[in-house]
Formats: C-alpha cells, structure tokens, sequence
C-alpha cells in the first residue's frame, strides 16, 4: 500500500481537491452563518409588518366613536403591540430574555384578541413546542448566540449540495486511481509481479478507503474548530433542529444519522469507482459515469418521504436533513444504513468478480 500511496501523492491535483475540501468547509460555514442572519432579519421583518398592521387597526378604531367595545378593543392592540415590541427588541439586541418575550408573543398568537399574523397554526404550535424544550433544558436561544454552534453549523451546511461536493472531490481524486493501470496497459506488468494477484486491487482499495476517510476526519475537524472558536461553545447539539408534532428531534440525532450516511456512501462511491474501472477502464468515463450516479439522487431530493424509489436511491439520502420533518430519522437512517451496507457488499462482490474474469 505505502507505493500506492507514494504514487497517488506524487499527483498534484489530488493536494488540490484535498485544499478544495477544505474550502468547501468554509464555504459552507459562511453560508450557513448567512442563512442564520437572514432567517433572523426575515423574522424581524414579519414582527414589522404585523406592528404596522396593527398600528392601521389602532388608527382605525381612533377614527371611530370612543365607545367602551372600541376602548377595549384599542387597549387589546397596544397590549399585543407590546409583547411584539418586546420580542422584537430581544430578537436585535441579541438579549437573554429573548426565550421569555418569544414564548409569550408564539403564546399570544395561539388566542389573540386581535388578529394580526399570518402565521399557521402548525408554525405557532412547532414555536411554542420548541421554547418550551429550551426552557425545560435551560438552553440559550440560537438567536442569542454571536455565532453558530458547531453543531448548528454542521446541522445547516450538512446537506445535498455539500455533501455532492464531497463526494464528487472523491471521485476526481481516485477516478484516476484505479483506471489508470487499465488504460494505460500496466496491469499486465503488474499482474506479472511475484505477488498474489488479489492484493493489487485490496492495496489500491485499501489505500482509497483509508485516505477518504482521513480526508473527511480533517474536514471536518477544520469545520468544527472554526465554529466551536467563533462561537465560543464546545457542541450544542442538545438544540433542536426541528418539532414534529409534540417530539423534538435534536441536533445530535441529524448529525449522528448524517455522519454514518456520508460514511457509508463514501465507502459506497470508492467501490463503485473500483468496480467502473474494471468495467469501462478509462478514467475520463469512470469519472463521468460516477458523477452522472451521483446526479441521480437530485432527481428525488424534493420528493415526499413515501416514495420508495426515493428511499431506495442512497445519493438521495444526502438530503436528509432537508426531510428530517417527514419521517423518524433514526428509524429511516437504520433502514438506510442497512440498503448502503447491502449495496457496498454487492459492488465489492461485483468488483472482485470483474476483477478476477479480466485479468485470466
């Protein structure tokens, strides 16, 4: 394995695609620190409107002749436009009491004695299930925070997109890995060497498995180290990523059930690659065939949680954070892992018998 690893090393595009992944990190990071910002400005916007909206109430029943109803009414508005001032200036300054104000404004929207929102009654109902688990927990709103977690920020970057990235600088950097014997013609001095023929493709497999992963295990190493050091906190993933119904699937549930898919679908991918080499033995094609497989998933990662060849596709499991609402995550990640490891188990069968009718 070590002269495999000293001829993969000597190429510089794979350093390349190794920094790339790095960048891809950060880029993520960025990305996911934006979305935060804006769901939080998108969030004071509303407050905004709905201020307005009440302010035209209060002017219209101004207008009116003062009667006790009307008194009454006026007086219901400005308590309401209180409770929105006071989350919205704990929503801006960034304030402790901003899980207090939030609790009482969601509380509010369920019995309001005026309307003002627009709101559904399945956002009110998540809202309210989510402060009362972060009051139960004496955890401090994401709001709160100057910076995302470092398990905030996996559970956001962690999706469809990243992960294709990922997974397409893998098969950029061993496409050539395996191919590169067969369409160069080296195999047949290879195979000519005084050693086990199995042990030719269990090196080449060994050593793309081994450098996969230590890729991932330092990506995302860099990323958690840029979160925890921005946001001054070791994990929070106690945090909720979302209500379903009255349960709340936490941050550590997501991110357990992402890590163990985008491990199984790297194995997955670098046995496809092994297998494709045998196959089609011309890295360009070998590259452009696994890219076009891993583009298939996209064709279901918007579609709903029933449909079984969604479920059956492993690339549209990257997306599962997206769907994390639809389904019980560590129930569905189980029946994942379990189509992953059979079809990892079936490559490498497919592989080695290839392998073994081509080079008789």
């Amino acid at each position: 394995m070590w002269w495999e690893f000293r001829q993969w090393r000597r190429q510089w595009l794979n350093w390349a695609l190794f920094a790339l992944g790095f960048a891809v990190i950060l880029g993520s990071y960025v990305y996911a620190s934006n979305q935060a910002r804006q769901a939080n400005a998108r969030e004071y916007d509303t407050l905004l409107a709905e201020s307005q909206q009440l302010a035209d109430a209060d002017k219209n029943l101004a207008d009116q002749t003062q009667t006790e109803k009307v008194t009454q009414q006026r007086a219901a508005i400005q308590r309401e436009q209180t409770i929105i001032s006071r989350y919205g200036r704990a929503l801006t300054g960034h304030r402790g009491n901003l899980l207090t104000h939030r609790l009482a404004y969601y509380r509010l929207l369920q019995h309001p004695a005026f309307p003002f929102s627009q709101r559904s009654a399945t956002v009110i109902h998540q809202a309210i299930t989510r402060d009362r688990y972060l009051q139960q927990h004496e955890l401090v709103p994401r709001e709160n925070v100057s910076a995302l977690t470092p398990a905030a920020a996996f559970g956001r970057s962690q999706n469809a997109a990243v992960f294709l990235l990922i997974l397409s600088l893998l098969v950029l950097q061993f496409g050539g890995l395996f191919a590169r014997d067969w369409e160069t013609g080296s195999i047949r001095l290879l195979l000519m060497l005084p050693q086990e023929r199995q042990r030719l493709s269990r090196h080449k497999l060994g050593l793309a498995l081994v450098i996969a992963g230590s890729e991932l295990v330092l990506w995302s190493v860099f990323g958690y180290l840029l979160a925890a050091i921005r946001s001054g906190q070791r994990w929070g993933g106690a945090y909720p990523w979302r209500a379903v119904g009255t349960r709340i699937v936490t941050l550590n549930s997501v991110l357990l059930t992402n890590m163990l898919t985008i491990i199984l679908v790297s194995t997955l991918v670098i046995v496809l690659l092994y297998w494709l080499s045998i196959l089609l033995r011309d890295r360009f094609t070998v590259i452009v065939a696994m890219i076009a497989v891993l583009g298939s998933g996209a064709l279901f990662f918007g579609e709903a949680s029933t449909n079984l060849l969604a479920a059956l596709n492993p690339f549209y499991q990257l997306g599962l954070s997206t769907h994390v609402g639809l389904r019980n995550v560590l129930v569905y990640g189980t029946l994942m892992g379990i189509t992953d490891t059979a079809l990892i188990l079936a490559a490498l069968v497919g592989g080695h018998f290839w392998w073994r009718k081509s080079t008789k």
